[in-house]
């Protein structure tokens, strides 16, 4: 007969082990020094207006962006306009801008739309913005928890 009890633990510290390679991955998509897929990188173009529409699991973002940079080794400033609609419920919800360097790696990012936890208040920013020195391109990701996940 099997102890109950090191099986219990066997398994919750399985489980837990699980859960913290689960979280590291689903975070490292949009943390600095992660690594943004190429069909999610929005290049920049430099002093024009540029509008686009990126879908995601979690929203759709309509986008219209100016970037200005003095040199390649010099800060940037991007100011950006968008429109996000998320698809479903949230019981919290934030969109960053992630800043790319010329292999997709995240050299930075800000926090463009965050609906906060019960208070439904919504906060957006859209900028101007600094951007690293080395930034390339933009992409939108999210980090979200809905209504079930949160019992």
């Amino acid at each position: 007969m099997y102890n109950v009890r090191c099986v219990y633990k066997v398994v919750t510290c399985v489980m837990g082990l699980m859960i913290v390679f689960a979280v590291a991955g689903f975070f490292l998509a949009g943390c600095v020094g992660g690594q943004i897929r190429e069909d999610r990188r929005i290049p920049l173009v430099e002093d024009t207006s540029q509008s686009g529409n990126q879908t995601d699991v979690d929203f759709d973002i309509n986008y219209r962006y100016r970037f200005r940079q003095a040199g390649p080794q010099q800060p940037g400033q991007l100011e950006l306009e968008f429109n996000l609609k998320r698809k479903r419920g949230f019981y919290s919800f934030t969109a960053f801008v992630n800043y790319l360097d010329a292999e997709g790696q995240v050299i930075g990012k800000n926090s463009i739309y965050s609906l906060g936890n019960r208070s439904g208040v919504v906060h957006v920013s859209e900028g101007p913005f600094e951007t690293p020195p080395g930034t390339v391109a933009i992409a939108f990701t999210s980090v979200s928890r809905d209504f079930k996940s949160r019992q």
